[in-house]
């Protein structure tokens, strides 16, 4: 049986050029894929990839993200893959941060802090486009596609103050999340516009799950004083919060904040920050296939946020 070592070995290419050139992957120069298909051919190889489309090729992309759980993906993915499909692109999902072990990628979305920036620009060297919707790191090769967090962190610490709050707390995500450090950035900044001293806020991290919001909120009840308002880096950590605050009788005692746009399941005093998920989705995807096409697009990509309050 020929396999495509054999065939790599006759055309003095690599295995892994082979299979794309057999794919007809836009990427390989003409000359490299006739002389593979002449060495195919020459060795009687017989072998058919799944990756040929009907229309042509398929490009397959892949959406990296540290989870499936997070309350902001669905959207994005249905997005991502609504304008994907109907441009002959596959969309899969990769849960992780070893990117660089992907060798069937023809794009990448990184929505993974966890991803090194080093590993995004092996990708890169490889030719492959990468669109980073979770950093604003200038890498050349690549396009950011973010949500304006430092604005969304100001505008909702802005509000809580606007209600009456004097002393804070922020709990923020993981020291890996840009999102997280630029939504604490924009709570400092309101707090310094508004003359408010941010020396004795109690700054706190955690995992953006619920899970995290209730161990936090057990650490600040047993301070002798509660802050007037708690600033969550995102909604799940802050109904994590309530949740702990609802059981001990404090509901409504202190203003809570979030980010991504969560509806509250229950009614009390709340401000989010929201963007369009799937404004957010589309434009990452459309800036992919300007890439493919070769076509001048944004470096940097801000998806603006609006504030939403909940009485």
């Amino acid at each position: 049986m020929i396999t495509l070592k054999d065939i790599a070995q006759k055309a003095n290419v690599a295995v892994s050029t082979v299979s794309y050139a057999l794919n007809n992957d836009p990427r390989i120069p003409n000359e490299t894929k006739q002389r593979v298909m002449t060495a195919a051919q020459e060795l009687g190889y017989t072998g058919k990839s799944g990756r040929k489309h009907n229309h042509g090729y398929q490009r397959q992309l892949a959406l990296c993200l540290h989870s499936i759980s997070g309350i902001i993906y669905p959207e994005i993915v249905s997005t991502l893959k609504s304008v994907l499909n109907v441009s002959n692109c596959e969309l899969v999902i990769y849960v992780g941060e070893n990117i660089t072990r992907l060798k069937w990628l023809d794009g990448l979305f990184v929505l993974n802090s966890n991803v090194s920036t080093d590993d995004i620009k092996e990708l890169i060297n490889r030719r492959i486009p990468v669109v980073m919707m979770d950093r604003d790191d200038d890498v050349d090769g690549a396009v950011n596609v973010t949500l304006d967090n430092y604005k969304g962190g100001y505008d909702v610490t802005t509000s809580i103050i606007n209600r009456g709050a004097k002393s804070f707390a922020f709990v923020g995500g993981p020291n890996s999340s840009v999102e997280s450090k630029n939504r604490y950035e924009g709570f400092c900044q309101a707090l310094a516009d508004n003359h408010l001293q941010s020396k004795n806020t109690i700054v706190l991290q955690s995992d953006f799950t619920f899970e995290g919001g209730v161990s936090v909120s057990r650490f600040l009840l047993e301070k002798s004083v509660l802050p007037d308002a708690i600033v969550c880096a995102n909604d799940e950590t802050a109904m994590g919060i309530h949740n702990e605050l609802n059981r001990k009788g404090l509901d409504g005692k202190v203003l809570l904040a979030g980010f991504d746009g969560l509806k509250p399941p229950t009614d009390f005093p709340y401000v989010t920050a929201k963007a369009e998920r799937k404004h957010w989705g589309a434009i990452a995807a459309y800036s992919m296939l300007q890439m493919y096409d070769h076509v001048m697009t944004e470096k940097k990509i801000k998806i603006p946020v609006e504030i939403v309050e909940y009485y």
